[in-house]
């Protein structure tokens, strides 16, 4: 014990401890039973140790003497297993108030002491019945895209992942979300953050990653129950898994409950009324066989510590919707917050510019990294035991094959997330190498699936082999049309229903030569039943409908339909969609395919839209800058990393956040240079020279340049030579709006274009925008929910917009930040906009 107190007592004197002001008091709680005999018992013996600790001094680092009484620890003391046990009888609020901490037994046979809560007759079978029911039918991770059997219990392929944002840097995203959780997160005890927020690329493994930890809690919470067979599989799978990540299992016995946040998006629609508390009582009852109301369910979570997964925000893209659900989430939290609940929220979602990030006064990002190479080694292994679990020597061979391209430092960039980790396994099973780039990857999956089921003896193989460019035209244009109707739709996912699908089978065959008929309605009809019944990459949905399962296949399949024309053609579709959101993954695959089959002209055409992008008619890039940041999305995914000419032209786009407009989304650009710097010791000095030029130079080029170099490795530290240098100093925060109208004056604009500004200028100033908004994190997400309906439409003006750049140009350096102000709370709509209609 004496050891175990040394040590907390050091890592409190540490230089880098990370563990804020230090407590006046302290109180060492342990299980074992002490003597209490006066002067020699472990007691006193004990408190006499901390006594003498406290009071040591030792030598800092500074050279000067140091001990925790100087730094303000006044006194400490240990409770031993017989102290806390009268003190817990003694004091039932106390026992009472950490309820996660006792057993169901204890919950049911309490049930009365605990105020506000069901009655024991109304609350065990729900208790029971919804977590014995979840725990055994919301298990499964889909493989049938996988090649292999349909489906696999979460715990057989679970792997645990690094996050961003962890309190602890080699902390695992599963042991940071454990340890956070066995807090009490009631509003009265805990006051930073207390939700987090989850993101990941597509295919990080966001969904698999929450569907694991609300199993693992449900495990938790039935620890004491007789469980069902499949129930008790699944105990026992779970403590295996945890055993294989070596992650204790939570002994904080949250109540948990996932959902899908695009269901949630479809119940309440553009004008629904129903809240994501009602919707989740809802939810309960249809488990558990019995009605529960809102209110009932909101005194259960007010006593009883709570773990809510809203899985899926990125899925909610419908600009009528969306605000909605954000809105609908702020009310159950604040709601909670009343109430004091032990409540803990995860959101997970794709990544967000920093100007988006959700609720940060509340929620605490953690942003998945990306696999390392020891990871992504053994994730190919484990997951290809699982998948040929029964034939022994396929499985040897394919790891085998898998190691020895792991070897190699381009095919390791591929080894990203999961899925394309998974993706990779399938390729090599089948054709022994693997392709060089992201797009080529998702291509190729394709192709091995579809070869797949044309070599074996079915009826359909014939078929499939002679209208193979029918049936690949048709995921074409599902994946373009489906990515169109995500992008407004409130349903749950994009869906085309059979007739439609049969319906484009029929126009692609009428296009190619046949002739309408009864023929033709035949080949149509086993044309969808191959796409949908053999190649599995189509899957069934509700109303009788069809979707891509795997969203990337829709993009990728997006991308080759936008792809597929003449070079104006690609060129306008690609300027179209630059700067949305919705179709980033859709452009990043163009870019890739085009990259990958070439010619040389057609690589000049992706590096001409993106430097061009921002000049396009109709867009104010001079504010809202996004060349740069499609310029980084495509560096982080490698496509260039072959070809230097075009890399290097990507890399000139990207620095532009240096010397032009602020950016929105810092973090694509800290990651895309980091990844072009570590393909290349060229482009690192390059990046390099360029950031250590920025330091040096206006507050705003020193402004991003620290962003960067913080988020980011570069090769080690940076000189910053200006550093020492007296800093400009930005003054009070002013206004945005007075800040820019003494120069409207000087325009010499027409009447009505003045009367816009003016509007303008009123609107900025009734919503106390200020050039101090944009300098920090969490004023730029306040920003975000601002609307700017007049500033937005002036912007889409030619004139009104000119006038509005020479207004922000004419202000001093040290007022840089007037302008992301503005940027960070139009961007969202801005960018949002529906592109589809245009493609």
């Amino acid at each position: 014990m004496r050891k175990e107190i040394s040590d907390e007592f050091d890592a409190w004197m540490s230089d880098d401890s990370r563990r804020g002001q230090l407590p006046q008091y302290v109180v060492f709680v342990t299980n074992a039973r002490l003597s209490s005999v006066s002067g020699t018992g472990g007691i006193d013996q004990i408190n006499s140790f901390i006594s003498q600790r406290i009071a040591d001094s030792r030598i800092g680092s500074d050279g000067k003497p140091d001990s925790l009484r100087a730094r303000g620890m006044r006194a400490g003391k240990v409770w031993h297993r017989d102290q806390l046990n009268g003190l817990l009888t003694a004091f039932d609020g106390v026992r009472t108030a950490f309820k996660g901490l006792l057993t169901v037994g204890d919950i049911l046979a309490r049930l009365n002491s605990l105020n506000g809560l069901l009655t024991p007759d109304e609350f065990e079978p729900v208790l029971k019945a919804h977590a014995l029911n979840t725990i055994g039918t919301e298990r499964w991770v889909n493989f049938r895209e996988a090649g292999g059997t349909s489906r696999q219990s979460v715990e057989q392929v679970f792997i645990d992942l690094k996050a961003e944002g962890t309190e602890d840097s080699d902390a695992s995203l599963l042991k940071e979300v454990i340890l956070h959780a066995e807090s009490v997160l009631k509003p009265s005890f805990a006051h930073d953050a207390r939700h987090l927020v989850i993101t990941g690329q597509p295919g990080s493994g966001k969904s698999t990653i929450t569907l694991f930890l609300t199993q693992m809690y449900r495990v938790a919470f039935l620890s004491d129950e007789l469980l069902t067979p499949t129930a008790a599989d699944v105990r026992d799978g779970t403590a295996d898994a945890l055993r294989r990540v070596q992650v204790e299992s939570p002994r904080n016995h949250r109540w948990p409950i996932r959902v899908n946040l695009a269901e949630y998006a479809d119940a309440i629609g553009p004008s629904g009324d129903k809240s994501l508390l009602r919707w989740l009582s809802e939810r309960v009852a249809a488990r558990a066989e019995i009605e529960i109301k809102p209110h009932t369910l909101r005194r259960w979570m007010v006593n009883w510590p709570s773990l809510v997964i809203l899985d899926g925000l990125d899925e909610v893209t419908a600009p009528e919707v969306r605000p909605r659900v954000l809105d609908e989430i702020r009310a159950f939290v604040e709601d909670a917050d009343q109430g004091d609940a032990d409540l803990l929220v995860i959101i997970t979602t794709r990544p967000t510019s920093d100007d988006e990030q959700i609720m940060p006064e509340r929620f605490r990002q953690l942003s998945l990294r990306y696999l390392d190479a020891d990871t992504a080694l053994s994730y190919g292994r484990h997951v290809t035991t699982r998948r040929l679990a029964d034939d022994l020597d396929r499985r040897d061979q394919v790891i085998s094959r898998f190691e020895r391209h792991a070897a190699d430092a381009t095919m390791l960039r591929l080894m990203k997330t999961p899925l394309q980790v998974l993706i990779m396994t399938l390729i090599l099973e089948r054709f022994g190498v693997l392709p060089a780039d992201r797009y080529q990857l998702f291509w190729r999956y394709f192709e091995t699936i579809y070869e797949r089921e044309s070599a074996k003896t079915t009826t359909l193989a014939p078929l499939l082999a002679e209208q193979r460019r029918a049936i690949t035209e048709l995921h074409e244009t599902v994946g373009l049309a489906l990515q169109v109707h995500a992008e407004t739709a409130t349903d749950s996912r994009a869906i085309m229903s059979k007739p439609e699908l049969r319906g484009l089978a029929m126009q692609r065959l009428v296009e190619v030569g046949y002739q309408p008929g009864e023929g033709i309605e035949r080949i149509a009809d086993r044309i969808v039943q191959a796409a949908t019944e053999r190649l599995v990459l189509l899957v069934p949905a509700e109303d009788d409908g069809v979707s891509f399962e795997i969203r990337s296949l829709q993009e990728v399949m997006a991308a080759r339909a936008l792809s597929s024309g003449t070079d104006e053609q690609v060129r306008v579709r690609m300027m179209a969609i630059a700067s949305s959101p919705h179709w980033r993954n859709t452009f990043v695959f163009i870019a890739g395919r085009l990259f990958a089959e070439g010619p040389d002209h057609r690589r000049d055409l992706v590096a001409e839209v993106v430097e061009r992008v921002d000049q396009r008619e109709g867009w104010p890039g001079w504010l809202c800058s996004v060349g740069p940041e499609v310029a980084a999305f495509l560096l982080d995914d490698g496509l260039a990393a072959t070809t230097p000419r075009w890399q290097r032209r990507l890399i000139d786009v990207a620095l532009r956040c240096l010397t032009g407009t602020v950016p929105i989304d810092d973090r694509a650009l800290a990651v895309g240079l980091s990844a072009a710097g570590s393909a290349s010791k060229n482009d690192l000095m390059y990046i390099r020279n360029a950031l250590k030029t920025a330091l040096a130079g206006t507050p705003a080029a020193r402004h991003v340049a620290q962003s960067l170099i913080r988020q980011a490795a570069f090769g080690g530290a940076i000189p910053d030579t200006h550093a020492a240098k007296q800093p400009v100093a930005p003054g009070e925060p002013l206004l945005v709006a007075d800040l820019i109208a003494p120069h409207s004056g000087e325009l010499g604009v027409s009447a009505e274009v003045q009367g816009v500004l003016d509007g303008i200028l009123e609107e900025l100033r009734a919503n106390a925008l200020t050039d101090a908004s944009a300098r920090n994190l969490q004023s730029r997400s306040a920003l975000a929910s601002i609307s700017l309906p007049l500033t937005l439409q002036g912007l889409l003006n030619t004139e009104v917009g000119l006038a509005l750049e020479l207004m922000f140009g004419a202000l001093p350096p040290e007022r840089w930040a007037a302008a992301p102000a503005v940027s960070y709370a139009v961007a969202s709509e801005l960018t949002r906009a529906p592109v589809g209609g245009l493609l």
